[in-house]
């Protein structure tokens, strides 16, 4: 049998980092403060020593302490790589990274999301990759203006009726 179908013990369980977010080919990657703390945060829970969990079988709390070791390493990556930027209030309201946006459909409905990196993006939680379709439209624009985004749907026409650099208020 070849060899290339063989597998070799190599000593020891490498752990492979889950793909992260793409970034754009040459650019760095963004992180807004907020969301390089939430990722310190998360590492920090994450190497902390786990509770011991007397009904849990030795297979399954062995594959969730590998689970968070991969998690905590590629935490550690990304903490690593990323840039963090303080957005600050443009004099012109421009939409520019870090900026609260709020849209309004062509229903009427309006939604708010805020322009962050990829490692932070969770549209859940109206945070917009900057690398996103939609926020590659929207940076630059200011309140009144449209964007038309393509999506699997179809076409969707957004205006811009918000532009904040302030979180807001609920």
């Amino acid at each position: 049998m070849s060899k290339a179908f063989t597998k070799e013990d190599s000593g020891g369980e490498d752990l492979l980092l889950p793909p992260r977010p793409r970034s754009m080919s040459g650019e760095k990657r963004y992180i807004t403060p907020e969301g390089y703390r939430s990722l310190q945060e998360e590492l920090e829970a994450l190497t902390a020593p786990a509770p011991l969990q007397k009904d849990t079988p030795a297979l399954e709390g062995e594959a969730r302490t590998r689970e968070r070791a991969r998690r905590a390493q590629q935490l550690a990556t990304i903490l690593e790589e990323v840039q963090v930027v303080s957005p600050e209030a443009p004099d012109d309201e421009r939409i520019y990274f870090g900026a609260w946006v709020t849209l309004e459909d062509e229903e009427g409905e309006e939604t708010t999301y805020r322009i962050v990196g990829p490692d932070e993006a969770d549209v859940k939680e109206g945070r917009l990759s900057v690398e996103s379709p939609l926020a590659r439209a929207l940076l630059g624009k200011e309140e009144g203006e449209s964007v038309r985004v393509e999506r699997p749907r179809g076409a969707i026409e957004y205006t811009v009726t918000g532009v904040s650099y302030r979180p807001p208020t609920s």
